[in-house]
């Protein structure tokens, strides 16, 4: 007998802890979150593969508040929707949590609907432990914090971000809008805040890169307008390491943004 059940479109919010994973994306040579999480997706609607768009792809190492994704599926056979969260959970590794599950528009993708996103880079410039090493980047001597916000209003604006990405493809486009840069400190953490209607490859952790030789007191502050004015890579610093980035939260209304906020570092976020 035929399977003619229906495809419904989903959005799906997750949570997850990438210091196990090659990354978001399904790749051939290591786990990933989005293979983890599709593979329980088939086994819970008993299909051969249920494929999912994240809005991002986050690299390995690179922790996530809130990705975004979208897939379609039929109705399951063994569990109704309204119990799709409960049951991906159970499924699911605990470094990786389904946040929430709501039918989304026929024509909605997580990746090419989405109007923004919103970073946070944790550094840690007290005393290392066993959590603050696996989601932050260990900076004793990051203190310089006004010369960075400084050099942080460099970067709002629209601009060409060429000297920011590890990927620079000629015939593509560059330019992107930093809505805001906001820097938090909570004790010895200090949360570097990017809000942004897109990223490039690895830019959060270039920008992050240049700002940590400010924050250290090796750079003037000015010297980041400078490398975002060359659009050159070879000016900028060297990428600060993944384990201290978190992708918070994806925006699909155009000025949801504007409300992003955040009271805590992104480890304590409920």
């Amino acid at each position: 007998m035929t399977d003619e059940r229906p495809n419904r479109n989903f959005r799906m919010e997750i949570s997850f802890d990438g210091t196990a994973y090659h990354g978001w994306q399904r790749q051939p040579n290591g786990i990933t979150v989005q293979e983890v999480v599709e593979n329980k997706l088939s086994h819970l609607f008993n299909v051969e593969r249920i494929r999912i768009q994240g809005s991002s792809r986050t690299d390995s190492g690179v922790h996530a508040q809130g990705m975004a994704v979208s897939f379609e599926a039929p109705e399951s056979p063994y569990i109704p929707d309204w119990k799709i969260k409960k049951a991906m959970n159970r499924l699911l590794p605990p470094d990786i949590r389904i946040r929430s599950v709501d039918y989304a528009p026929p024509d909605f993708n997580a990746r090419f609907s989405a109007k923004g996103k919103a970073y946070i880079y944790v550094v840690n410039t007290g005393d290392l432990n066993p959590f603050t090493s696996r989601w932050s980047h260990y900076q004793p001597e990051f203190t310089q914090l006004d010369a960075v916000r400084e050099a942080m209003k460099s970067l709002e604006g629209t601009h060409d971000f060429s000297a920011f990405t590890v990927e620079l493809i000629p015939e593509k486009d560059h330019v992107r809008t930093m809505y805001r840069l906001d820097l938090k400190t909570f004790g010895p953490l200090v949360c570097l805040c990017f809000v942004g209607n897109g990223f490039l490859y690895k830019m959060v952790r270039s920008m992050t890169g240049a700002l940590l030789e400010v924050g250290r007191g090796r750079m003037l502050p000015q010297r980041v307008g400078q490398m975002l004015a060359s659009k050159d890579r070879s000016m900028a610093k060297d990428t600060a390491p993944a384990c201290g980035l978190f992708l918070m939260k994806v925006f699909y209304e155009e000025d949801e943004w504007r409300t992003f906020d955040f009271d805590t570092p992104p480890f304590f976020l409920l």
